[in-house]
């Protein structure tokens, strides 16, 4: 059965529109040091890291930035892929600590809020791995990442379905050119994962 709160929000979204999920810089660092986000790295939240895996895969890019890596769980993931550097940045400085370890000469990670994040390097690939829809104003967001691309870069979103990333899609889509979609089913709910070129 839908919980009241899965309830009030289909409701809510399509009327006050998209609305950031909000979370305060100290909550993440104390749920990062609590070990609260540990169950991301279950069997049952492989759907959207196996997505963005895929894509990154095939798409062979040599420079990627992570918006919102978390403690770098999407980073683990991607050493496989024989990118040049991967960047992965975090509002959080306890899930950056976490990430560093496994830090090396192409990973890093840095401290950062995705909202106003600037770098003189150009990316092939930018992610968002369930981390979006914690931002406001995605069409904004899309604004100032796709500038950071590389001629022919991408980006990458991923996101579980709710009324919250159901307000965000189209305002995402008015701002980047979708190429393709993979929508997977799992014990965690239902991720999309698209990925985008820049109009």
């Amino acid at each position: 059965m839908k919980s009241i709160k899965t309830l009030l929000g289909a409701v809510a979204f399509p009327l006050i529109g998209y609305r950031p999920q909000r979370v305060a810089p100290e909550t993440w660092d104390r749920e990062y040091r609590d070990g609260q986000w540990g169950y991301l790295a279950g069997m049952d939240s492989l759907a959207g890291f196996a997505s963005v895996l895929g894509y990154c895969q095939f798409l062979a890019p040599a420079a990627i930035l992570d918006v919102g890596c978390g403690e770098g769980l999407l980073a683990q993931k991607l050493k496989v892929l024989s990118y040049r550097s991967y960047l992965g940045i975090d509002l959080s400085p306890a899930a950056v600590d976490l990430a560093q370890k496994q830090g090396d000469e192409r990973t890093r990670f840095a401290v950062a809020d995705a909202h106003c994040f600037e770098s003189d390097e150009r990316f092939d690939m930018i992610i968002f791995n369930q981390s979006l829809y914690y931002l406001a104003d995605p069409a904004a967001i899309m604004t100032r990442y796709r500038a950071m691309l590389h001629p022919g870069g991408r980006l990458i979103i991923s996101m579980t379905a709710s009324p919250r990333t159901k307000a965000a899609w189209p305002m995402i889509g008015r701002m980047l050119r979708e190429e393709d979609a993979m929508v997977i089913w799992q014990a965690g709910g239902k991720v999309t994962t698209k990925v985008f070129a820049p109009l």
